[in-house]
C-alpha cells in the first residue's frame, strides 16, 4: 500500500511539473544560462569544499554502512530532519530504504533558479534513523531541522564493508512558541490519496507546525468539483480536513487561479467555491474580490497568491474585499513587490503579507514561512488563519524575530498623543544564515539601519531605540543578508504597528497616486478586452477607483 501511494504521488508530481513547464512557455523572460547556473553551484557547493557534490551511489564492491540515528536532545525520541551525508569524494549519499524518499531534493522541489541561494548540499529526508552505503573513509554528517533548532555536523570514518553507527543530537536552539509564534507554510501540494501520516513526518522534519495543502485549477478552467482540481484534497477542507500529528497540523486549501486575475489562496473555508458554477471562466468572472465573499461564508480567508502577480489586486485591495497578499516567495518579495505593498499601507489600508515555499515549485520544503503571534494556549488551524488576516505575523526564509512598538506587536494599532517618542525593540536570532543588516521602517521609508558584525551572528541580536513620531504612519521591522554572488537569501519582514497620532488617518497621497496609475493599467487593459462580462468586471474596477479618490481627499 505505503509503495502504490509514492507511486500515485510521484506521478501527481510530475504531471504537475510538466502542466508547469507547459504553462511557462513563452511567459518567462530570457534568462542568462551562465547566470544560472552559477546560481546552481551554490546550493550544492559546501562552504570550504573544492567543488560542488553531485548525488551518487557507493559501490557495491567497496562500501561501508553508516548507520545514522537522530534524536531530539530534549526527548532522547527519534527526530524527523533534513540530512545530508556526504562521502570522502565531496559527494552526497542516500539510504536505499527510505520511506521519504520522494522528497531528497534530487526528486522534489529544486526549482532552478530560484532562492534561497543558500547552501543547501543534496538532502534527503529521515524519521530519524536511516542506513545509508557510503564509499570508506571521512564522511561528513549534516543534520537539520526547520530554523528553531540548531544545525549539527559531524564527522566520521567508515571503513570498507564495515557497519559504523553514529548517533546526533539536535537541539532546539529557541523555542518560538514560548513567546506565542508559531510556524507556518500555507502553500503546500500533494496528491490528495497520500499518506497524512507521511505528509505530517515531512513537517516534523522541517518543523512546520502548520502547513496547508492546496488543490488547484489549471488557468481559467474551473470546475466546482474537487475531484476536477489538480492534487485533489479528498480529506475535505477547512476544520474537516485537520490531520494532527504530535505537535504539527496540516489541512487543506484551495488555489483558485486564473491568467487575467492572477491567483489566489483560500484557507480554512468549508469547501472549494462554487464561484460562477459551471460557468465559470476564472478569467472573466466573478472577479477575486466576489469569489472572496463566498470564501469569508464559508468560514475561510482569501489571500492573493504570488504577490497578486500584479494584476487584479490593485482592485481587490480597495474595497476592502481580500484579506492579504503572500509576498516572500522563492526569498524575494514577488508580484506588486515591497513597494506596491508600502503604498498599501501608506494609504491607510490594513492589508497583511505573509511568506510561503509554494512547494515543490520551489527550492525547499518551507523555505520561506510565516510565524503568527498566537495567544491560545493549544491554537488550532483556525486561530492560524485567523492570525495571518490580521497581520499578526511576520515572514521569514530564517531570522525569527520578536519586534514591538511601544509593547504593541505586528498587526497592532497603537494610540499617540502629538510629539510622541516611541520605544521601539527587536530581538533576531538566525540559527540556519546570516543576517547582515536590521532595519526599522517607518511609512514605507528605512528610517535606521544596524549593520550586523560577524561575531553577533548566530546569537540573539537585539536592538533597541527611542524614536520621536510626526503623525500617523506605521512601523515595521526587516533583517536580511544576500547570499553568495549578491543573490537573495536572507529576508524576515513583520507586519507594521499602525501608529495613530490624535486620531488622525495615515494616508499619503503619493501612495494612492501611486496606486490609482497601477488600477489604471489594468483597467485599460479589460477595456481592450472582448468578453461577455465586461460591463461588469469595469464596474467592479470602477468602485474599486472611487474607493482610492475617496481616500485621497483625506490624504496629507
Amino acid at each position: 500500500m505505503q509503495k502504490t501511494a509514492v507511486a500515485i504521488a510521484a506521478l501527481t508530481l510530475l504531471s504537475a511539473a510538466v502542466w508547469w513547464n507547459a504553462a511557462s512557455v513563452g511567459n518567462q523572460p530570457a534568462t542568462d544560462e551562465t547566470n544560472i547556473a552559477q546560481g546552481e553551484q551554490i546550493i550544492h557547493h559546501r562552504p570550504g569544499s573544492e567543488k560542488p557534490g553531485e548525488p551518487a551511489v557507493a559501490s557495491a564492491l567497496t562500501a561501508g554502512r553508516l548507520d545514522l540515528t537522530v534524536v531530539d536532545a530534549a526527548t532522547g525520541e527519534p527526530a524527523p530532519c533534513r540530512v545530508n551525508v556526504i562521502g570522502p569524494d565531496g559527494n552526497y549519499y542516500e539510504p536505499d530504504d527510505n520511506p521519504l524518499a520522494l522528497w531528497s531534493l534530487k526528486r522534489s522541489g529544486n526549482r532552478e533558479g530560484k532562492g534561497p541561494f543558500r547552501y543547501y548540499g543534496w538532502f534527503f529526508y529521515s524519521d530519524g534513523t536511516c542506513r545509508v552505503e557510503v564509499p570508506p573513509g571521512k564522511i561528513t554528517v549534516e543534520v537539520w531541522k526547520g530554523f528553531e533548532y540548531t544545525p549539527v555536523v559531524r564527522e566520521i570514518t567508515v571503513g570498507q564493508g564495515a557497519a559504523t553507527a553514529l548517533t546526533v543530537k539536535l537541539q532546539r536552539g529557541i523555542d518560538m512558541t514560548q513567546t506565542g509564534w508559531y510556524s507556518g507554510d500555507p502553500h503546500l501540494r500533494r496528491n490528495g490519496d497520500y499518506d497524512d501520516a507521511r505528509t505530517l513526518e515531512l513537517m516534523a522534519a522541517e518543523d512546520i507546525r502548520f502547513s496547508q495543502i492546496l488543490c488547484f485549477n489549471l488557468n481559467r478552467n474551473y470546475v466546482p468539483q474537487m475531484g476536477q482540481q489538480l492534487t485533489p484534497q479528498f480529506n475535505g477542507m477547512g476544520d474537516a480536513s485537520i490531520r494532527t500529528q504530535g505537535i504539527y497540523t496540516i489541512g487543506s486549501g484551495q488555489e483558485y487561479r486564473g491568467s487575467v486575475f492572477g491567483h489566489i489562496l483560500h484557507l480554512g473555508a468549508s469547501r472549494i467555491v462554487d464561484a460562477n458554477g459551471l460557468k465559470t471562466n476564472t478569467d472573466n468572472w466573478p472577479p477575486f474580490g466576489l469569489v472572496a465573499d463566498e470564501v469569508h461564508s464559508l468560514g475561510g480567508i482569501s489571500i492573493h497568491a504570488h504577490g497578486g502577480y500584479e494584476k487584479e489586486i490593485y482592485a481587490d485591495f480597495a474595497q476592502e474585499a481580500t484579506d492579504g497578499v503572500e509576498l516572500l516567495q522563492f526569498a524575494v518579495y514577488r508580484g506588486i513587490g515591497l513597494e506596491g505593498w508600502y503604498h498599501i499601507l501608506s494609504a491607510g489600508y490594513r492589508f497583511p503579507a505573509i511568506g510561503a515555499s509554494d512547494y515543490p515549485y520551489c527550492r525547499a520544503l518551507g523555505d520561506c514561512r510565516t510565524y503568527v503571534k498566537l495567544d491560545a494556549t493549544q491554537p488550532t488551524m483556525a486561530d492560524y488563519n485567523r492570525g495571518l488576516a490580521e497581520g499578526r505575523s511576520f515572514f521569514t526564509t530564517g531570522p525569527l524575530v520578536e519586534f514591538t512598538v511601544d509593547g504593541k506587536r505586528a498587526g497592532e494599532p497603537l494610540e499617540l498623543p502629538k510629539g510622541a517618542t516611541i520605544k521601539v525593540q527587536a530581538t533576531v536570532t538566525s540559527l540556519v544564515a546570516d543576517v547582515q543588516e536590521l532595519q526599522i521602517i517607518e511609512g514605507g521609508t528605512v528610517r535606521f539601519r544596524k549593520t550586523v558584525n560577524k561575531d553577533e551572528q548566530r546569537k540573539p541580536i537585539h536592538w533597541s531605540l527611542d524614536i520621536p513620531i510626526q503623525g500617523s504612519t506605521w512601523i515595521a521591522f526587516r533583517a536580511i543578508a544576500p547570499g553568495p554572488d549578491e543573490r537573495e537569501d536572507v529576508e524576515a519582514h513583520t507586519n507594521p504597528v499602525f501608529v495613530s497620532v490624535a486620531n488622525k488617518p495615515r494616508i499619503k497621497s503619493e501612495s494612492i497616486r501611486w496606486l490609482l496609475a497601477k488600477l489604471d493599467e489594468r483597467i485599460r487593459l479589460h477595456e481592450s478586452r472582448e468578453f461577455a462580462e465586461k460591463p461588469k468586471v469595469l464596474a467592479y474596477f470602477a468602485t474599486s477607483r472611487k474607493r482610492l479618490l475617496e481616500r485621497l481627499e483625506l490624504a496629507e
